[in-house]
């Protein structure tokens, strides 16, 4: 399939009031999208975050930004200026494609939501049931939770031409993956982590029915010496991943249920759970393959974890 060659450019600005988001509706989606709009001819990227930044405020712009997080390289520190939050690449039609650059800004305590903007409407999302959908496209939501999780700017490109789109939605490699998961591992010293990181890793070894000896060996190194794990001590991890070796080999069915409950106590813990999926995606990978069976049972996980499909690939490349 031919890669799209029209390219549109348009800014949307993440504006939260610590306990909501400030969205217009999209009635002939049914669905709810961030303000913003276009890049202008000329216009250069900041400005025109900025732009929407007062089209959005209005007149209270200046007294309703809070101050926000040191400013990206090249980025002016004014607190006219959003953060920027995201970058989303999707496709807007079968020749077409959009780069979307999302910033964001925050409304300090009781000031004015806006409630308008250019004569669209505006409404306000509860941030504590925001999910992937509750925005299109999905990848913008995506990309949206991920920012106010942990305010951690984010890349997101259109799925290669591969037989298996659904695993290529995002370029993100193996070696980004561990570089997401290093950047995370203060926020994953719980046990719950723990337990559900070795159950992911004991789905995956056992994905093509059996684990023999030498698959423990190689699966049990790796869970006693990952960076992401080293915060419990090597003997506990591998005591629980050999209960769940020996679990698949006494009953594979019930051991995968087992496991899959395992993955399941980080479920509405979205930090953990994308961490999770992504240690999954990784030692899927550490033999240099990512078979359709692992893929299979990360997915299994990613299900177990509520999570959406669309948005936590990896390239197979």
């Amino acid at each position: 399939m031919p890669v799209p060659t029209n390219v549109r450019l348009d800014v949307r600005i993440l504006l939260s009031t610590g306990t909501h988001l400030v969205v217009r509706y999209v009635p002939a989606e049914s669905a709810h999208a961030l303000p913003g709009g276009t890049v202008e001819p000329g216009e250069d990227i900041v400005t025109a975050a900025s732009r929407h930044l007062r089209e959005l405020l209005g007149s209270h712009r200046d007294a309703h930004v809070a101050p926000l997080p040191p400013p990206q390289p090249g980025l002016s520190a004014s607190p006219a200026v959003p953060a920027f939050a995201a970058c989303v690449e999707h496709a807007t039609g079968p020749d077409e494609r959009t780069m979307t650059l999302v910033f964001s800004a925050d409304l300090p305590d009781k000031a004015d939501i806006p409630t308008a903007c250019l004569g669209t409407p505006l409404v306000t999302l509860p941030l504590t049931n925001l999910t992937e959908r509750s925005l299109t496209p999905p990848a913008i939501a995506s990309m949206a939770i991920r920012w106010l999780e942990d305010r951690w700017p984010t890349w997101s490109g259109l799925a290669v031409s591969e037989p298996e789109p659904w695993w290529n939605q995002l370029r993100e490699s193996a070696h980004s993956l561990r570089a997401q998961l290093d950047a995370r591992r203060h926020e994953l010293t719980d046990a719950s982590f723990r337990d559900a990181a070795v159950a992911m890793c004991a789905l995956v070894a056992a994905a093509d029915g059996t684990i023999d000896a030498r698959e423990r060996e190689a699966m049990a190194a790796i869970v006693t010496s990952d960076p992401v794990l080293g915060a419990f001590p090597p003997d506990e991890l591998l005591r629980l991943f050999d209960a769940h070796v020996a679990a698949f080999r006494a009953d594979a069915t019930e051991a995968r249920a087992a496991a899959l409950r395992e993955i399941a106590k980080v479920r509405g813990r979205r930090v953990r759970a994308r961490s999770v999926i992504q240690f999954g995606a990784v030692i899927g990978r550490a033999d240099g393959t990512f078979d359709p069976a692992e893929r299979a049972a990360v997915q299994q996980a990613i299900a177990v974890l509520g999570l959406d499909p669309m948005t936590l690939a990896v390239q197979a490349g």
